[in-house]
């Protein structure tokens, strides 16, 4: 082997032995790189790839009535969970069409998701769908299945508009609640939603190593892992057999009944009809059906209670009489004469009595509603007095109930006029109108029961509430919900006790005589307010016993036609029930009572039909 060769062969040595030794540095450096470096960062990624975290939904807590009644509680159902990372077209394809959902929908959840988070696609599935995944699962990639709670209504009837529903998060609650997460359920009205945050509890975490296939095949210790804890129980103010009692009271009828516990504030019934089954919303909701509630002409997922603004008719004569006299425009033996009805300009303003009342006070104005005496009334108070009492019962402002809509209603006043007739140039009958509870005026039933709560205390006014409570269903520890209490400012007591002793008079003898009750005194004010779309409403407001209120209740019957027709009665009904179940009423003793007065009636009349018959003077 000459020179030349020997040179050449050792240069490729040493080049063959540098490539190698480079190669080998690059391996070395990468594997370095890979496994001291960076083995922080690429354990991390490796372990997001076979290391899932399970999100364990707690279960909400239950509802039960102020004795403990349940009302609410879970039962165990099934959501179908999509891993976008694992997830295929065709499996989104599959589920689509098994779910009887549009794929864009699901498109959409899981672009918006963590790629290695399972996302909820389909919640309360059917049976035949879940049993159907189960056999296909190996062509089905990305799929899983969780139990969850679901709720259940023990009464499905009667409860609907008080304690609302629940649904999926949306985009908007999300920001809000940075701690739930795409597929959550949540509150969406009423009490479900406004206790939400202490129903739903605290979710739990574990993780899992799952192979391939998504499927899991071991549980992995983690200092973040934690088992999820339920949500506290609520105890509601709410007495569930005079809720079902009410609910009766009001079949095949469209109104609402509010009752108070006036000492409290606590509401012990808080119901509208017609409403919907509860059980229609515990998981997705039939299209059908849902579109025959929104197209329902009687309008169920609408709460009359306190979502409706309806005039208050002859019962806000109440307020007018407070302001006419607190103000001293009037004293109580002021007096007017009704010829059954007043002449206002152009306005003629009628009684419902056509033949008239003749001339009464107060105390008689109240007892038979006389609308020319208030209406007079009205005149003189003028409308900055009237928007001013109006306000002071709470009309024109939120209750503040734990509620979701709650209605204001509608106030008017000097300002509103000015901008719709100019200023000053709006007509005096208005004032006689608003002082009769016509015209422009809107309450809601609700405000009503907080304005006979006002009168029967005297100006004491409780913040009305619905939650009485909260209980720890892990510790059993008990919250007292704290509500609380203030004085109607700048009304005297004596203007209270003059109102509330007219309202006596009402159902002694007045226009509210059917919602008496034998030994019980109740006092009250029957109303009938004008409406353009039909009959009139009827309203009666009331509180019992009159020397020291326990109950205050309000009845409202769209189209109902006159308060002590139709309203009175219901409330009579009523009053009677919740005094039978604290133990203060006898059915029984109130029959014997009445057909006892009823024979004594029959033998005064045939008594004065025989001495007229005889040519006797009648008694005195």
């Amino acid at each position: 082997m000459n020179n030349g060769q020997s040179v050449n062969l050792q240069t490729k040595k040493t080049v063959f032995v540098a490539t190698i030794t480079v190669l080998f540095a690059i391996l070395y450096f990468g594997f370095f790189r890979l496994q001291v470096s960076q083995s922080r960062h690429y354990s991390e990624k490796s372990l997001r790839n076979s290391i899932r975290v399970v999100t364990q939904i707690p279960v909400r807590g239950n509802i039960y009535d102020r004795e403990g009644r349940l009302i609410v509680d879970n039962r165990p159902a099934f959501s179908i969970y999509l891993v976008p990372e694992q997830t295929t077209a065709e499996t989104i394809r599959k589920i689509a069409e098994m779910g009887g959902i549009p794929e864009d929908k699901i498109r959409e959840k899981l672009r918006r998701a963590n790629r290695f988070q399972p996302v909820k696609v389909i919640r309360d599935v059917k049976l035949e769908l879940l049993t159907w995944i189960q056999e296909n699962v190996m062509d089905l990639p990305g799929v899983e299945w969780k139990i969850e709670p679901k709720r259940h209504y023990v009464f499905p009837s009667g409860l609907a508009h008080l304690l609302g529903t629940l649904g999926e998060i949306d985009q908007n609650e999300l920001s809000l609640f940075p701690e739930l997460e795409e597929g959550d359920i949540v509150g969406k009205k009423a009490l479900e939603r406004y206790y939400d945050s202490v129903l739903r509890g605290e979710k739990g975490f574990r993780y899992v190593k799952v192979d391939a296939y998504g499927r899991t095949v071991a549980e992995v210790s983690n200092k973040h892992s934690r088992a999820p804890y339920p949500g506290k129980d609520l105890f509601l103010t709410i007495d569930l057999r005079l809720q079902l009692y009410a609910d009766t009271l009001l079949q095949g009828k469209r109104g609402a009944i509010v009752a108070v516990d006036p000492r409290s504030g606590e509401i012990l019934t808080l119901i509208s009809k017609p409403d919907y089954n509860l059980d229609w919303f515990t998981g997705v909701i039939d299209p059908k059906i849902w579109q025959s509630l929104l197209n329902d002409p009687n309008h169920p997922l609408y709460d009359r209670s306190y979502q409706s603004g309806y005039p208050p008719g002859s019962v806000f004569k109440l307020v007018t009489a407070v302001a006419a006299l607190n103000e001293k425009i009037i004293t109580p033996s002021w007096k007017v004469h009704c010829p059954g009805y007043l002449k206002v300009g152009r306005r003629t303003i009628r009684c419902w009595n056509a033949a008239g009342h003749g001339t009464l006070d107060l105390q008689g104005a109240i007892k038979n509603s006389c609308n020319v005496y208030f209406a007079k009334l009205g005149l003189l108070i003028g409308i900055d007095v009237f928007s001013k009492y109006a306000r002071l019962f709470g009309f024109g402002s939120r209750t503040g109930v734990e509620l979701t809509n709650e209605n204001p209603g509608l106030v008017p006043d000097r300002k509103y006029y000015d901008k719709i007739y100019g200023k000053d140039r709006w007509p005096r009958g208005i004032l006689a109108n608003l002082a009769i509870g016509q015209g422009e005026l809107l309450v809601t039933p609700l405000q009503v029961s907080q304005m006979v709560t006002i009168i029967a205390n005297r100006g004491r006014l409780p913040q009305l509430h619905l939650g009485l409570k909260l209980r720890d269903p892990v510790t059993d520890e008990v919250r007292v919900l704290p509500w609380k209490k203030r004085r109607i400012q700048g009304i005297d007591s004596s203007t209270f006790e003059i109102v509330r002793r007219g309202m006596y008079e009402v159902v002694h003898g007045g226009t509210g005589w059917a919602a008496g009750i034998w030994g019980i005194s109740v006092a009250g004010k029957t109303g009938t307010a004008q409406n353009p779309h039909g009959e009139p409403h009827a309203w009666f407001v009331g509180f019992a016993p009159y020397e020291q209120p326990e109950i205050a209740i309000c009845v409202l019957i769209e189209n109902g036609g006159s308060g002590g027709g139709a309203a009175a009665p219901l409330a009579g009904k009523y009053l009677r029930r919740y005094f039978y179940y604290h133990g203060k009423f006898s059915y029984e003793k109130e029959r014997r009572m009445r057909a006892l007065a009823a024979k004594r009636d029959s033998l005064r009349r045939a008594r004065e039909d025989s001495l007229a018959a005889s040519g006797a003077n009648r008694p005195e």
